[in-house]
């Protein structure tokens, strides 16, 4: 399958040019523009009830569509909901664990499931739900902010809001830094402690404290507005 990520790490597309009988599935909402010789069907992969497994715990959509070329093919364009870059990953016979809203498509050979970050995960309000991309194919995810890569050798700390993706040939325990002041003080929040010799993808920016950044300020504003009432 050939490729082209253009514009990135800012507002990157996936460029992927499809010969006759080529096929790529992606997540519902990735098509940016398409050659008429490609078609496109939406499924609920895997069946009703995995789908919905995987939507409910893994922010991943319902339904997912697989784009394939006919005759002389043609080119597609698929990009992320967040804003952030695209990495590509070829995987042969591997698996490779994403975070929650990571996964943007990926060849139709490749096996999604959804996996539990852990209870500790549950409650730090991350949204510590994993999936798990396994099989031979280019898998293409997405990142809020840059993606850096960490080939981990030993121990590694990341915050669980920078999260990518890991090789599961990392292990991971959620944990909390210093004790519990620090937890609710320091502006930080729990981190996931990866040990192990394997790669890891973190992003250079937090969802959770960006969201809770552009509330505060709509709060101001609105304040603002009606004249501090």
């Amino acid at each position: 399958m050939k490729y082209e990520i253009l514009a990135k790490p800012d507002f990157p597309v996936l460029k992927v040019s499809l010969e006759n009988g080529e096929s790529i599935r992606a997540e519902s909402g990735a098509m940016v523009a398409m050659a008429p010789n490609v078609k496109m069907e939406t499924k609920a992969e895997g069946g009703i009830f995995a789908s919905a497994k995987r939507a409910l715990l893994s922010g991943e959509s319902f339904f997912q569509n697989t784009f394939s070329a006919e005759g002389n093919g043609g080119d597609l364009y698929l990009t992320s909901e967040t804003q952030g870059d695209l990495e590509h990953r070829s995987l042969n016979n591997e698996e490779l664990i994403l975070s929650r809203g990571a996964y943007v498509a990926g060849s139709t050979g490749l096996v999604i499931d959804s996996k539990w970050g852990g209870f500790k995960g549950f409650f730090s309000g991350e949204g510590l739900f994993f999936l798990k991309v396994g099989g031979t194919g280019d898998l293409f995810f997405s990142s809020f902010g840059a993606i850096h890569t960490v080939d981990v050798d030993g121990t590694y700390i990341v915050d669980t809001g920078h999260i990518v993706g890991f090789e599961t040939t990392l292990d991971y325990h959620i944990d909390r830094i210093g004790g519990l002041k620090s937890l609710f003080l320091s502006g930080e929040g729990l981190v996931a402690k990866f040990s192990g010799k394997g790669k890891l993808y973190v992003q250079s920016r937090n969802q959770n404290s960006f969201a809770a950044w552009a509330d505060g300020w709509r709060r101001v504003e609105k304040s603002s507005s009606s004249g501090g009432d």
